[in-house]
């Protein structure tokens, strides 16, 4: 992880949120059904994006697994499932080829299984369900390191593109686009620096009406 994934991953998704509203943007906030498969952790980095459907058909998956075999170490897995509902993106093998490729964390809108397996996997995945059911033959994927869209919290989509920063921890997932990112990540660490000043006096004592004069924003 690099420094400035590092950073983000330090101070918070509520933190960069904060940063969004003040630049004048919606904060690009993953929809709030995700959630940590196990204890939350936080992690950050660039999104290696992929996309899928439900479908039927019979054999495997082959372009699921070139999506895996290809991903460079240090990403953040994006699996955008196309709304599928009650079948699964990936399980415990699949997981298991990605962590040793070092991917630093899965945000899967839609859903995993074998959960008792990831819950204990060094690397943190995020989800919106869990279920018993493959994929193979109901779900494929259509496309990887492409723009993907997921389900927003604040808006209905989210578009990513490969690249663009993802932050999650235990308050949810956000994306930063690559863009923004420099500026996002100054405008954060200056900001989390504020907001422990403001902790430390209201901790203290301090009235929330003087905090507020004095910091700007609570």
């Amino acid at each position: 992880m690099n420094e400035t994934y590092s950073v983000v991953a330090s101070i918070g998704t509520t933190v960069i949120a904060d940063v969004f509203d003040a630049l004048g943007h919606t904060p690009p906030i993953l929809d709030n059904r995700l959630s940590t498969v196990g204890k939350a952790r936080s992690f950050a980095g660039p999104a290696y994006t992929i996309s899928g459907e439900p479908a039927l058909y019979t054999g495997g998956d082959r372009a699921k697994l070139a999506a895996i075999d290809n991903m460079p170490a240090g990403v953040v897995a994006v699996w955008a499932s196309g709304d599928a509902e009650g079948v699964c993106c990936f399980g415990d093998l699949l997981a298991s080829s990605m962590f040793a490729r070092g991917c630093v964390g899965a945000v899967v809108d839609g859903g995993v299984r074998d959960v008792s397996y990831l819950e204990n996997l060094a690397m943190p995945v995020v989800s919106r369900y869990r279920t018993p059911a493959q994929g193979i033959g109901r779900w494929r994927v259509t496309s990887s390191q492409a723009p993907v869209r997921v389900r927003g919290a604040l808006t209905e989509w989210l578009s990513i593109e490969p690249g663009d920063a993802i932050v999650s921890d235990s308050d949810g997932v956000i994306v930063i686009p690559t863009s923004l990112l420099d500026e996002v990540a100054s405008k954060a660490a200056a900001w989390a620096q504020s907001d422990t000043n403001a902790r430390n006096e209201i901790l203290g004592g301090l009235p929330l009406l003087s905090a507020l004069a004095k910091y700007g924003h609570l």
